[in-house]
């Protein structure tokens, strides 16, 4: 079984299982770019309900672009806004410090 996916920035539990439960995962990139998508953004619960984090992404002039080519707005300092929402929503959960120490280079990491 193949599952085509597409690329998205902390997806749901149930692409995860999709992508558990499949023989061979091809992740398309060369699609358009759809705006206001889950490639570039995802709810948290935090204590005010749900939250969207959003990346910022520079828009091209053309009509279509595609996926591979879109870049990150560097101006908005989404890393630093994510890291601090996701510290305020989980940090008393009970694996948080669990899993932090691998969450932590993509906020880390300038792209």
């Amino acid at each position: 079984m193949k599952t085509l996916l597409h690329p998205t920035y902390f997806p749901s539990v149930s692409h995860y299982i999709a992508m558990i439960q499949a023989d061979k995962l091809v992740f398309e990139v060369d699609d358009n770019f759809q705006k206001q998508t889950n490639r570039n953004r995802m709810y948290i619960y935090s204590a005010n309900g749900i939250q969207l984090l959003n990346i910022s992404v520079k828009h091209s002039t053309e009509k279509k672009q595609k996926y591979k080519h879109v870049l990150l707005d560097e101006t908005a300092d989404w890393q630093k806004n994510h890291l601090k929402s996701l510290e305020a929503a989980y940090k008393n959960s009970p694996f948080f410090e669990y899993f932090i120490d691998d969450i932590l280079p993509i906020y880390q990491k300038k792209y």
